[in-house]
């Protein structure tokens, strides 16, 4: 039965291209980013620890985004493959044979897109390791991490994908009909509320109290500080984007801005699922972008190797908010390529009725680019709150600082714009049958 179901899977190539292309693209970025992150480990002299510290946190900071990518990419088959095996199951197929295939389907996907990213990854290594920090270049060589660190992390990437798929099914299991008819309902409790509120002020403590002792308790301080108010955002997402599309639908004035507001109010989670990374890079990003501006300040008298330390520090945010971005795109992209296709008898109809082309293109832009921006903004204030008289004081001592992490976001945001873009071309083709 697996083999029939492979053999008719792999035959639809509109199927199963858009899951390969997200975890090639997801894997790639993985490799490097893991890849980079090994070099800084090996480092040596004084400031070794730092530099662990701070790849450290950089590890946790595209790891949310990454993981997202990564799951996004298991989820791209979610609403046809939900479709066929809801009627299969109603048809009398046992949870176990569901089970079975699904997670034949998700490894094969997963294991093609894992490959064509470690070729991926090794076309790119020469580019990215011109990039300087410790004084030199990374180079081809620092960025390869070895055959058995890269057998390690290809597995753990097809165990996310495996993990996503097997998720999906317990849905389907429980309620099979609900899913073939979809009249599931997408709900936000307000409990996230409480949750992240409780989180975010439990960060403020642990920064306030906590002492500093070895480097190793520094470093575990830092990502505590850091992760506490990571799950704090991720929790609140959700329910920040249903209120913002709530008061959107209400203020609504025309078609494509009340269809984009129900767009988002279908499935607020999935939307996070898409921009969620942004929110948390955004969040550390400005605070540390304020701190290296006002750091610069007193670096008059600094040695030579205080000011590589100051650039490098100052690259890394500037980076890790560049690659955040760029993972995002990826998953806006591939995601909302997969629901034109997943909805293309609702495009058609509303094309039928006399929307334009460019009348829909409008309704995934304003439903991807109004809820991304209404994140980044939450990130910002919420980072604000954080460290009021830190930013305060780089906004009127570090202007320049400033506008620059303020240049990166708005880049940022027109790159996942791009990726709404790139979805255009299939909702012409969906709309022309």
């Amino acid at each position: 039965m697996n083999r029939l179901f492979l053999s008719r899977l792999l035959s639809q190539r509109q199927v199963w291209g858009l899951p390969v292309a997200a975890f090639a693209i997801t894997s790639g970025i993985a490799y490097m980013v893991i890849g980079g992150a090994g070099w800084f480990f090996q480092l040596e002299g004084e400031l070794a620890g730092l530099y662990l510290m701070l790849a450290a946190i950089a590890l946790v900071l595209l790891a949310v985004p990454m993981v997202l990518l990564m799951a996004s990419s298991a989820r791209l088959m979610a609403r046809r493959r939900d479709e066929r095996f809801s009627s299969l199951r109603l048809l009398g197929a046992s949870s176990r044979q569901l089970r079975g295939l699904a997670l034949s389907e998700a490894a094969v996907l997963a294991a093609v897109g894992v490959g064509l990213g470690a070729v991926l990854y090794l076309a790119l290594m020469p580019l990215v390791g011109l990039l300087p920090f410790a004084g030199s270049r990374i180079g081809t060589e620092g960025l390869w991490m070895g055959p058995l660190a890269l057998g390690a992390t290809a597995a753990g990437l097809l165990a996310v994908a495996v993990a996503s798929a097997a998720a999906g099914m317990r849905r389907i299991e429980i309620t099979p009909l609900g899913v073939r008819t979809r009249t599931l309902p997408a709900r936000v409790h307000w409990i996230r509320l409480l949750i992240a509120a409780v989180g975010f002020v439990l960060a403020q403590v642990i920064a306030q109290v906590v002492g500093v002792g070895s480097m190793a308790v520094l470093v575990a301080m830092v990502l505590a500080i850091i992760a506490v108010p990571l799950v704090a955002v991720h929790l609140l997402g959700p329910w920040v984007l249903k209120l913002v599309a709530h008061l959107q639908l209400r203020r609504a004035r025309t078609a494509e801005r009340l269809i984009a507001a129900r767009s988002v109010l279908e499935s607020p989670q999935q939307m996070w699922q898409q921009i969620g990374g942004v929110a948390i890079t955004t969040y550390v990003g400005v605070i540390a972008g304020a701190g290296m501006g006002l750091a610069s300040l007193g670096m008059t008298g600094a040695d030579a190797e205080e000011l590589v330390l100051l650039g490098d520090i100052q690259r890394g945010v500037l980076l890790t908010l560049g690659v955040s971005f760029v993972m995002t795109a990826c998953a806006v992209g591939i995601s909302q390529t997969a629901q034109v296709l997943d909805r293309r008898d609702l495009y058609s109809s509303l094309a039928k009725v006399g929307l334009e082309l460019s009348q829909l293109s409008a309704i995934r832009r304003l439903a991807v680019m109004r809820s991304l921006i209404a994140v980044v903004v939450i990130a910002v204030i919420a980072a604000a709150l954080s460290a009021l008289p830190l930013l305060g004081a780089a906004v009127l001592l570090a202007p320049a600082s400033t506008a620059t992490v303020a240049g990166v976001l708005m880049a940022g945001v027109l790159v996942v714009l791009l990726g709404v873009l790139a979805s255009r071309p299939t909702l012409r083709r969906v709309i022309a049958v």
